[in-house]
Parts: C-alpha cells; structure tokens; sequence
C-alpha cells in the first residue's frame, strides 16, 4: 500500500492539507498512510517553507521517492511560483501547462503535481460560514459577501499583489493566516470548497484515482 505525501509551502497549507484534504480522502474509505510536509528551502538549517524555487522541489521529490513506495502531490500557489520551473508561463489561466512540464520533467505516474490558480486563501471565499466565525462587523461581512457575489468560482478572485484573496481579507478585517485561516477553513468544510471550485475538485479527483489504481 502506497503513502500518499503532499508537498506544500507553509503552515496554513500544512493544516489545511492534515485537518481537511487527508480526512476528506480516509472518510471515503482510502486506508494509505498519508502526510503533508513543507518543502525544505535550507537543507543546512533544515528550514522549512517560504518561498519555493524548483530546485528546492526537485530535491525533496528526490529525497521522498528514495524512501520508496509513495505517490507525492504538490500544493503550491501560482502567484509565488519562480520562472525556473519547467513548462514555466506567466499566465494563471495555463496552469496545467506548468504541471504537464513538472509531469514530463519527473516522469513518474506515482507524482501528481497540483498547482493552486491563486493563493489558498481563494479558497476561504467558497461561502459566509467562516468569516461570520472570525468576523463581527456587519459591514465587514458585507464587503466579504460581495466579492463572494462577484465570483461564482473563488479560483477566479484575482491574484495581483493589491487584490489577491488574502489582500483582500487583510484591507477588510484583521486577518491571521495560521489562525483565522484554520477557523474559516474548518467551519466551511472541504465539501463546499470541492462544489466551488472545480480545480481544486479536479485535483481531489486525480488522487482518488492514484489512489485507487497506483
């Protein structure tokens, strides 16, 4: 029986991946070991996380594969993501271009690299539930309701530096990454991300597949 290992970048996606993606999959009766990890940026200090060239990546992929009898998945953010990975494009809408390279570059059908449209956050935006958890203020719920209203798919909130979805929550209230994150994560639940955004479905839906024939 396989690991299933995701490979992410920082905190909130290590909870996010441990407290919601992994129980997604074992509620569904999958029964493989799995674990999230932040990628190593310094091996010598053994530092963990921030930002992630593919040097870094291609090391840990080599360093997890040598362990044997795995299948890893990434969880990164594309606005972040430096132009020496391979099949590298500068634009959002052609993702798949840059994990099709990863895919070609790697050469293994046990890697399945996932690389998230926007930053995670843009996932938070999926309904109300979590910021009525973290957020009092009427007209600050309000402001959060409206960009909900805008985009039907939270994978399209724009990822510029000034209105990137965590941008967002920041100008509005006093926004926590680890901690307000894991509030509004856990009272949305994965079922509604999965039925807003269908990229993030597609990823689900190509590790059930993994899992079910690797």
């Amino acid at each position: 029986m396989k690991r299933l290992v995701f490979l992410v970048e920082g905190d909130t996606e290590i909870i996010f991946i441990s407290q919601h993606v992994i129980p997604y999959l074992y509620s569904l009766g999958y029964k493989n070991p799995m674990t999230a990890q932040k990628i190593i940026t310094n091996r010598q200090l053994n530092k963990k996380g921030g930002n992630i060239s593919f040097a870094y990546l291609k090391n840990d992929v080599g360093r997890v594969l040598a362990q044997g009898n795995v299948i890893i998945t990434t969880f990164l953010d594309f606005f972040r993501l430096p132009n020496d990975f391979p099949g590298y494009v500068n634009d959002v809408n052609r993702i798949a271009v840059i994990e099709d390279g990863l895919s070609d570059f790697f050469n293994n059908r046990n890697i399945i690299p996932y690389i998230q449209k926007h930053e995670m956050e843009a996932l938070m935006y999926s309904g109300m539930d979590g910021f009525e958890i973290v957020v009092e203020d009427e007209r600050k719920l309000n402001q959060l309701q409206e960009i909900i209203d805008i985009y039907d798919n939270p994978e399209d909130i724009n990822n510029s530096p000034q209105t990137a979805p965590s941008k967002r929550l920041e100008s509005i209230f006093n926004y926590d990454k680890v901690a307000d994150g894991e509030l509004i994560l856990e009272a949305l639940g994965i079922n509604l991300i999965i039925d807003k955004c269908p990229r993030f479905a597609e990823w689900i839906s190509k590790l059930q597949h993994a899992l079910n024939t690797l």
